[in-house]
């Protein structure tokens, strides 16, 4: 099978250096979308991610770098969240070949097993009912050793990210599941999602959810409260015991979600060099 994944991004230098070389291997065709519509002023990357991908070595040809900045000129879209992102996957569409078999549109941030592409392979040979595939998520807090978890549950559910593709499809953002029925639910693996680790980031994702265009200032002050009371109290140096849960339920910036942070134990991709990956979001 054909296999296409799609980026939407914006300054995730860090998750490119790791998951650039792996997805150039596995996929054969690369479409990536930087752009920052969390401004009334769209704009790409400052941090070099434009940069990278656009200078990144192509000999077979995989890379499509999307340079579109004026969105309001976009006119099919589909889905859930922002419109602005969801126009970002309807111009992505466009570019999928007719060649391709599977769509996927994992963040950056959340990276897999090989083995589970082979895994969504043998599930769309065996089972043509199925249309698309979803998996739970492993989300990491601070580092890459304490992951978001309730007390009976150390997995998030979240959106299918990988369908069948069929030419002229309009995906959706954070709505492949409902477009493509019916969805085969992976359960013996996870998604590796490091979702809030590095100051940095972790304040301009909050201030992204928060502010307008794209936010709701209805979040602000839990935002604040969270970064000061729990985000910034939290040691550097804490260590936790594998069975334990701890600081539970205000952990999650959204605290209506309701959870702690325990040890991962599980085992994260082998492509993945973790020292460089906290150096490079903790800088």
């Amino acid at each position: 099978m054909n296999h296409c994944h799609f980026s939407i991004l914006y300054n995730e230098l860090p998750f490119l250096r790791q998951k650039m070389p792996f997805l150039y291997e596995n996929f054969e065709q690369l479409i990536f979308f930087d752009l920052n519509v969390g401004t009334y002023e769209p704009h790409y990357s400052t941090d070099g991610s434009h940069e990278f991908i656009a200078n990144y070595p192509d000999p077979e040809n995989k890379i499509t770098l999307i340079e579109e900045d004026r969105i309001e000129t976009i006119e099919d879209w589909t889905g859930g969240g922002s419109i602005e992102k969801q126009k970002m996957f309807g111009l992505g569409s466009k570019y999928v070949r007719d060649d391709i078999d599977v769509f996927w549109c994992t963040d950056l941030d959340e990276f897999f097993h090989k083995s589970f592409i082979g895994k969504v392979e043998e599930i769309f040979n065996d089972s043509p009912e199925v249309n698309s595939i979803d998996m739970r998520h492993y989300m990491f807090w601070k580092n890459t050793n304490l992951i978001l978890c309730s007390d009976d549950d150390d997995g998030f559910d979240m959106f299918a990210r990988v369908c069948r593709h069929k030419p002229g499809n309009l995906y959706g953002h954070c709505s492949i599941h409902q477009q493509f029925p019916k969805t085969h639910i992976v359960t013996d693996d996870r998604y590796y999602h490091f979702a809030w680790i590095g100051d940095k980031r972790t304040e301009s994702k909050l201030k992204h959810y928060c502010l307008p265009p794209t936010g709701n200032p209805r979040y602000k002050q839990m935002y604040d409260d969270y970064l000061k009371e729990v985000w910034y109290n939290f040691p550097n140096d804490f260590r936790l015991d594998s069975e334990k849960i701890f600081g539970s339920p205000r952990m999650h910036p959204n605290q209506a979600m309701q959870k702690g942070i325990k040890k991962f134990a599980g085992k994260l991709p082998d492509y993945i060099n973790t020292q460089q990956l906290m150096k490079d979001l903790c800088q």
